[in-house]
């Protein structure tokens, strides 16, 4: 004669099953979120790459700021400068986009930090910004403290989350077009000094976090 499970028994189960996903569930739906980002993270940069250093073989230079990306877009036709860089480069959905929710934006209205607290971007948007057509968008700053094209990612555009760290990262790129992230790990979601922008601010120092824990998000 076989021996058949209580009902008290299959309800102690699927409570024990229950007790189990509730625990794990977030956990791995966040490690899996965080490698979306990262893998996101790696396309955007080696598009950058890919770029300034095709932009350097054209104009036949070893140094991607010898090219014509620092000159002034002096008739406004993007024909020199950075909008020629991003718009002669990269495959662009949006090309001088702004911050918002209407059809023109490619950065979020609201961004925050890891710690939840409201992040100020006043200046993301304008002519050194664009969305790819994978939906990334980044802007492009020259930084005078030490000489470097700066550009800060959002590597999903307006969508969610839109937290420093997680979605949104600064890196620069080097005279040889190699793109490296600025600061060191630790700074990563701390107010940098010296930087004008919090959501530049506080992403410095995540992007090398990412790459020194060997492309992984750990933080």
């Amino acid at each position: 004669m076989k021996k058949a499970f209580t009902l008290s028994e299959v309800l102690i189960t699927l409570s024990i099953v229950g007790v189990v996903a509730v625990l794990t569930i977030p956990s791995v739906v966040k490690n899996y979120r965080n490698r979306l980002y990262v893998a996101q993270l790696q396309k955007v940069t080696a598009q950058i790459e890919n770029a300034a250093k095709q932009m350097m073989n054209d104009e036949h230079v070893d140094n991607f700021l010898e090219t014509k990306v620092l000159s002034t877009d002096v008739d406004g036709a993007g024909t020199t400068g950075w909008q020629y860089f991003l718009k002669t480069y990269f495959k662009t959905a949006k090309i001088g986009c702004t911050k918002g929710t209407d059809k023109t934006a490619c950065f979020a209205t609201t961004y925050r930090n890891i710690n939840g607290t409201v992040v100020q971007s006043t200046n993301v948007g304008g002519n050194k910004c664009i969305q790819t057509t994978n939906g990334a968008a980044f802007c492009i700053n020259y930084n005078l403290a030490n000489l470097t094209p700066s550009i800060i990612i959002d590597v999903n555009g307006t969508a969610e989350p839109n937290i420093t760290g997680r979605d949104v990262f600064v890196v620069d790129i080097k005279g040889d077009g190699s793109v490296y992230g600025p600061g060191s790990a630790d700074q990563c979601n701390s107010l940098t000094s010296g930087w004008d922008e919090g959501i530049f601010a506080y992403s410095v120092g995540c992007y090398t976090n990412i790459v020194d824990a060997g492309w992984k998000m750990e933080y």
